[in-house]
């Protein structure tokens, strides 16, 4: 074998290495479990569902984001997320360990459609849920 025929067959060998297993993960139902947590799939934090869900009320354009969890220096909420259909960012909150773990939000005006909100933990990861809106 020549040379260059080794170097295509080395660079197709890598390029198919790192595709095969991203494949593999898309068609995984499961990939983010214990990534990715929500009220109905909380994987190893399950006991500590209730203070890490965000919960969402909407009122006109306004949405307002809780989450329920006890904030000190060593374990709080650090941020809520608000995204909308089709991966469009909307906005943003951080929190220090001072703050209410509470942020409001102007959803765009006559949006109709999905609205994705999470809320991280600095212990328990992230926690995602979704309304329609």
């Amino acid at each position: 074998m020549r040379r260059r025929d080794i170097s295509k067959s080395t660079i197709l060998g890598v390029a198919m290495a790192a595709v095969i297993p991203a494949v593999s993960r898309a068609k995984n139902a499961h990939h983010n479990e214990n990534v990715v947590f929500t009220e109905d799939n909380p994987g190893h934090w399950a006991a500590v569902t209730g203070l890490h869900v965000p919960k969402v009320t909407v009122s006109g354009r306004a949405l307002t984001i809780e989450t329920p969890h006890p904030m000190d220096e060593s374990h709080y909420i650090v941020s809520h997320t608000v995204v909308l259909a089709n991966g469009r960012f909307l906005d943003r909150k951080t929190f220090t360990p001072q703050d209410r773990p509470i942020s409001e939000h102007t959803l765009p005006t006559n949006y109709t459609g999905q609205v994705t909100i999470t809320s991280t933990c600095n212990r328990h990861d992230w926690w995602v849920t979704s309304i329609s809106v």
